[in-house]
């Protein structure tokens, strides 16, 4: 096995790698935040999304939203939204 040359400059492999990492993670969790919660403001406050985003739901089998669109992403996350936009019904 060849070794890898790594510069500790190069911000993959370097000190800042996991602040690299958990930016890009925290760039796209916002922005998928943001698609959910343009969904929601159509029968909720702010207030109520929060609640909802940080709650057990029971259209992600007890999961929380903001934790099922850090690991999944917005789509699972999504169609619990359109649930309660329909009325809330599983």
């Amino acid at each position: 096995i060849r070794a890898m040359n790594v510069r500790s400059e190069d911000p993959l492999f370097g000190p800042d790698a996991a602040r690299l990492g958990r930016d890009l993670i925290e760039q796209g969790t916002a922005s998928d935040i943001a698609v959910v919660r343009e969904r929601l403001t159509a029968i909720w406050t702010d207030p109520v999304i929060d609640v909802w985003l940080k709650s057990a739901n029971a259209h992600l089998d007890g999961a929380r939203p903001c934790d099922v669109l850090i690991v999944n992403g917005p789509e699972a996350v999504l169609e619990a939204a359109a649930v309660e936009v329909a009325g809330g019904s599983r």
